[in-house]
């Protein structure tokens, strides 16, 4: 199957309140050939303050923050038409299941877009990091892993890909073109040097692999932090079949079977020893097969046949698994709902069909057009949404009340002083002084980069002050 290798810059580390600024995919073979790629780059949207870290890091400039040759909107338009049109594929990225993913994922739903396109029939997904940990796991010593300055092991995209000589200069790392081609070269290292880790995990990079394996009832092997441990599935957590409870063998179940239904909630955060292991199926887990894995389970290991007793006494006891059901239900239920849409992919409900079919016609019709499509959207997250793009995008269209209403939401998004989870102005120009003290005093070319974002904040600033 073909490779869709790609990487985002973004404004931020939240994947909820930030955006891509820049964007890079790459379509490959199945030999791992480059066939195209795609570069795309975009202006700030006006109502994200992007993090003067983040800026430094990337290196990007305040000026091409207004100077990119396209919206946030067209953006990600552009990288749903390449998903779409380079399909089937598997889609891979460094660190992508845990980051870019989700800013995918917040961007295309608050853009009116479907927020779960890399999940459309006929893609995979995967990331080099999470086969990079497999196979430090079951081919320790195939992949050369840099040592930090505090003497632990190095999974970041760049040190890794030194390690094991894939360039990667400094001052390309965090260009999203640069780092989707060294993902793609250090995928052909670990193809090469770790041939088994990739194919298990690969196989793991659709829901179905590891779903197979967990509802199986046999003895699998499960990574976690610590490693590897002796596992078995147990059941989907009620309401999201792509969530998957495994019990770790290697702590005796006698241990917590007969307790109480708060007892057996309280195993899901406990601290230490967790018992009960959530796996997201549709993240590439490190879920494998136990003929496949059991070599590199810890040294003190037990015999096979305590794990399957273990096993056994858990299917057999009387009220683990309801006890376990009910937790699974109520695992988030003291979770407050956020008040702001934006944060409400996962727990404001799914989209419909319905709705995604007028999102389709709304992205298609002229901007003086787009207006009478929003009060036919059922959900009002989507016409929250409408709104503010119209705003952001085409102001010109909208009617005097509706312009005030968006110029209104933009000063105070910007400007706020209250406890907000987003970035405002104030907190960035309050986010540069605290850089600036830590930045080294000779680093002239950075001391430079962070005056220009401190002058391009206080003058937005500026700009809403007088506007107010």
């Amino acid at each position: 199957m073909p490779f869709i290798v790609y990487d985002l810059e973004t404004s931020g580390l939240d994947p909820v309140w930030n955006v891509p600024l820049q964007a890079a995919l790459i379509h490959a073979d199945d030999d791992l050939r480059p066939l195209s790629e795609l570069s795309l780059r975009c202006r700030l949207p006006a109502h994200i303050v992007p993090s003067p870290g983040a800026l430094l890091t990337t290196g990007i400039r305040p000026d091409q923050l207004d100077q990119a040759p396209m919206s946030s909107l067209e953006l990600l338009g552009q990288i749903g038409r390449a998903l779409r049109a380079w399909t089937p594929a598997t889609i891979l990225g460094h660190n992508v299941l845990r980051f870019d993913e989700e800013v995918l994922r917040f961007n295309s739903f608050t853009h009116l877009l479907p927020p779960y396109a890399t999940q459309a029939t006929g893609l995979k997904r995967a990331d080099t990091l999470v086969m990079l940990r497999a196979a430090m796991l079951i081919e320790p010593g195939a992949i050369t892993l840099p040592v930090d300055g505090n003497g632990k092991r190095s999974l970041k995209l760049g040190a890794v890909c030194r390690a094991n000589g894939v360039a990667l200069a400094e001052d390309e790392a965090h260009d999203a073109l640069f780092d989707a081609r060294a993902t793609l070269a250090l995928f052909r290292v670990l193809r090469e040097r770790a041939p088994r880790s990739v194919e298990l995990m690969l196989a793991n990079a659709h829901k179905s692999g590891p779903i197979r394996l967990l509802s199986s009832g046999d003895l699998i092997c499960l990574g976690v932090p610590s490693g590897l441990v002796p596992a078995v599935g147990v059941m989907a957590s009620p309401g999201n079949a792509t969530s998957w409870a495994a019990l770790d063998l290697s702590i005796d179940p006698a241990s917590y079977l007969d307790g109480s239904a708060e007892d057996v909630a309280g195993l899901l955060t406990q601290s230490g020893p967790r018992p009960v292991r959530m796996v997201k199926t549709n993240a590439q887990p490190i879920v494998l097969a136990w003929e496949d894995a059991q070599h590199a389970l810890p040294a003190d290991r037990l015999d096979d046949a305590v794990y399957n007793d273990r096993a056994r006494q858990v299917r057999r006891h009387p009220t683990f698994q309801r006890h376990l059901t009910e937790a699974l239900k109520n695992r988030f239920a003291d979770r407050e709902p956020s008040p702001y849409p934006e944060a409400t992919l996962y727990s404001g409900g799914f989209l419909s069909d319905a709705d995604m079919r007028i999102c389709a016609r709304w992205h298609e019709l002229p901007w003086d057009q787009r207006g009478g499509l929003v009060k036919h959207l059922g959900d009002v997250r989507l016409q929250a949404f409408a709104n503010r793009q119209m705003f952001l995008e085409a102001p010109e269209c909208l009617a005097p009340e509706a312009w005030r209403k968006g110029r209104d939401w933009l000063r105070e998004r910007l400007t706020t002083e209250t406890d907000v989870p987003w970035l405002t102005l104030p907190k960035a120009i309050w986010e540069v002084a605290e850089l600036r003290a830590s930045l080294d005093p000779q680093d002239a070319d950075r001391h430079a980069h962070l005056d220009a974002i401190e002058r391009w904040l206080r003058e937005r600033s500026d700009r809403q002050q007088m506007a107010a």
